[in-house]
């Protein structure tokens, strides 16, 4: 009998096992049910040599380090971003020979019965040769509502004809499944041969196909810009819901998908007979049935029956193990934990402010009708300046924040997409430079007049470019692949590391950049993976803690010398620690690097001296005593992001409504207070409403257009 080639799907987050999978280290990497991870155990489920060909694994670029290590023998396909499973799934046809046997394995499934596992893979054998796309279907032992339910029809052979495939039921409706002895749980493990699956996406999906087609190279990569032009769509959705040769195998072999906290216990609890479960540092007397384990603080539970513990370093998670299957909720509710800072009539106040009335206004006003530019401000009358000159940041700026509103939910009658769409034109025609990369600067009527490139303006094209990627636009990054490229062959230091202004900045260093191009490099990362960034990233944190901050003092220092010997100024911006806060954060929470010492000891400095009467203060040591609104709404990002039960959250922004957006023009606010907290603005820089969109957007929901 032909052998079979196992292809493990390594993507997936397994968010339902949060705090303990997170996108660095998701759930396939953990040893959940035994001394191995998930996917090492997996593989080992298809090594016989008798049954399976060398295996293959498809899984993500951000993790190719972690699969290298857990998977060292076996062919690697690496995926530029996720795609779900069709174009993973469509990728391991192509690569295959026509008549190829392919044995599709979720990389974090566990099964209990090995024996049962070969004999089903056997008796799958004939179907998939004879052009049947087989599923297998475990026969369910109680009315789950967390999977989907394969109905077959009446058949002698081994693998039956599908009827149907349903969504996840209710517990009735599961009841009723399970009574007629027809349905089985759809445990996303299939089997066919390589040219059944082409014939099938060719039929069903033809676009998927053609675009992972065009991706693959010539090494059996796949090319990160053709491969983002793909679609991102499920097998089930794109195959197997809407072919005619579906067949389903029905098996018993101990089979769990372990996605949730309750099945994590339930394994452990029938390999050892003990029904509490403890791993790690903790102690749970007078309890029965729980689940907990520690990877970071010592835990005590006591007299508290059937519930999940989990702690790590950065959280926990305490619930039901009854309920374990529904923390959905819970962790998408603490990525929103910000809002819960604020108050009702905050909340409402300056979503109604941001949502209602500045982003319509700038929707309709940031872009120049005539140059199709970006106007550089309003007038105090709520209407585009006349007359200012334009700043080569101001487009990304608007590109960002508009993507950034869409991303939210934010895009009434198509608004944010014409911004978008206005934003692309002009960078990629008028706002070029002529020798490569983008110019710094414009004049009142959007034509180019500094042709000088920058540093800072090229970081937020890449930012922008992440974001509109974000939305699974293409174009977005082609944008900030661009924008990084020019960025590494012309501000590059090859000799003292970092990067440099040649042409805007006379040969010295800025660390205003550098958090930028971080900033950047951390958007880019999460939303592709992309290990480039990844490495940008670690190297830009190394450059902070060795040059840009001072340990003496716990402040970040602003300007340097081309070799990073520190220029003698006292210029430090409250506004400038605050951010780094943020972003420091960030690294540790995508790449893992500890940076928890760096931003207490700026917070710590900043606080004690960059506030004034309550508000932070634009720059320390040159005399400018004036208040931006910027930085308030840095600091007061760093305080929701910190969630520190002391910091005055809800006093910060009554302040800040009170001195600044009250009193702003229509679509607008006061962007500076003088040393006397008086409004001393002639114009309402575009600039800003990048601040509002990463210091107040994320903690008002948007309305969802």
């Amino acid at each position: 009998m032909t052998k079979v080639t196992p292809v493990i799907l390594c993507g997936g987050g397994g968010t339902r096992l949060w705090p303990l999978s997170t996108p660095r280290t998701p759930k396939q990497f953990l040893p959940l049910t035994g001394p191995v991870s998930m996917v090492a155990e997996t593989l080992a489920r298809v090594t016989d040599d008798g049954l399976f060909n060398p295996a293959m694994a498809i899984g993500s670029f951000r993790h190719k380090d972690q699969l290298q290590d857990e998977l060292p023998d076996v062919k690697l396909v690496l995926e530029p971003m996720g795609r779900n499973s069709a174009p993973a799934i469509a990728a391991a046809a192509l690569l295959a020979e026509p008549d190829d046997i392919l044995l599709i394995l979720p990389a974090d499934h566990h099964i209990k019965d090995v024996a049962a596992f070969h004999r089903a893979i056997r008796n799958a054998q004939p179907a998939a040769s004879e052009g049947q796309i087989v599923t297998f279907g475990i026969n369910p032992d109680f009315p789950a509502t967390g999977y989907g339910y394969i109905e077959a029809l009446p058949a002698d052979s081994a693998a039956k004809p599908v009827a149907r495939f349903v969504e996840k039921p209710d517990v009735e409706t599961a009841r009723t499944y399970i009574e007629t002895g027809r349905f089985y749980w759809n445990a996303g493990i299939f089997m066919f041969t390589g040219q059944v699956m082409r014939d099938a996406l060719a039929s069903h999906a033809p676009d998927i196909l053609e675009s992972v087609q065009a991706a693959l190279t010539e090494d059996g990569q796949l090319d990160r810009a053709a491969f983002a032009r793909c679609r991102s769509e499920s097998i089930d959705y794109a195959v197997m819901e809407a072919a005619n040769n579906i067949a389903v195998l029905p098996v018993s072999m101990g089979w769990s998908d372990v996605g949730d906290f309750r099945a994590v216990h339930a394994l452990h609890a029938e390999a050892t007979h003990d029904p509490k479960v403890l791993r790690g540092a903790v102690v749970a007397p007078g309890s029965e049935r729980v689940f907990i384990q520690s990877s970071g603080p010592k835990v005590a539970v006591h007299g508290l029956d059937a519930i999940a513990v989990i702690a790590t370093r950065d959280a926990v998670l305490v619930s039901s193990l009854d309920g374990a299957a529904g923390i959905k909720h819970a962790v998408s509710a603490i990525q929103t934990l910000g809002q819960t800072l604020l108050r009702a009539d905050q909340r409402k106040t300056l979503g109604d402010w941001l949502w209602n009335t500045v982003m319509p206004g700038w929707a309709t006003r940031a872009v120049d009708p005539a140059s199709g530019g970006f106007v550089e401000g309003l007038d105090l009358s709520g209407e585009a300046a006349p007359g200012l000159n334009r700043r080569g940041r101001v487009a990304p700026r608007q590109l960002f924040s508009f993507a950034r509103a869409k991303q939210l939910g934010w895009n009434p009658d198509g608004l944010a997409d014409q911004v978008i769409e206005a934003a692309i034109t002009f960078l990629n025609g008028p706002a070029r430079a002529s020798q490569g990369g983008w110019a710094h600067g414009f004049d009142a009527q959007g034509k180019v007049s500094d042709p000088r490139r920058d540093l800072y303006d090229h970081a937020f094209i890449a930012l922008a470019g992440a974001e509109l990627a974000a939305l699974g636009d293409p174009r977005g990054e082609a944008l900030a692949e661009e924008a990084f490229t020019v960025i590494d062959d012309l501000f590059a230091d090859d000799i003292y590391g970092g990067w440099v202004d040649h042409e805007t900045g006379g040969g010295g260093k800025l660390s205003n950049p550098h958090m930028h191009l971080l900033e950047a490099s951390l958007r880019h990362y999460e939303v592709m993976g992309d290990p480039a960034s990844a490495a940008r990233i670690q190297t830009i944190a190394t450059l902070f803690e060795r040059f840009m901050f001072a340990p003496e003092t716990g402040a970040v220092l602003e300007r340097f010398g081309p070799d990073w010997t520190r220029v003698r100024d006292d210029r430090i911006e409250p506004g400038h620690c605050y951010e780094w806060i943020y972003l420091l954060n960030e690294t540790d929470r995508l790449v893992g690097r500890d940076c928890g010492s760096w931003l207490r000891r700026i917070y710590a400095f900043a606080e004690s001296e960059g506030i004034r009467d309550g508000l932070a203060l634009n720059v320390l040591g040159n005399g400018d005593v004036g208040y931006r609104l910027w930085p308030q709404l840095e600091r007061l990002r760093t305080y929701i992001t910190l969630g520190s039960p002391q910091a005055p959250v809800k006093a910060m922004i009554d302040e800040i409504t009170a001195r600044y957006l009250k009193k702003g023009p229509a679509h607008g606010w006061v962007d500076r207070l003088d040393a006397d907290f008086e409004p001393a603005v002639d114009h309402v820089p575009a600039s800003m409403v990048y601040h509002l969109m990463t210091g107040i957007a994320p903690f008002v929901a948007a309305p969802q257009s």
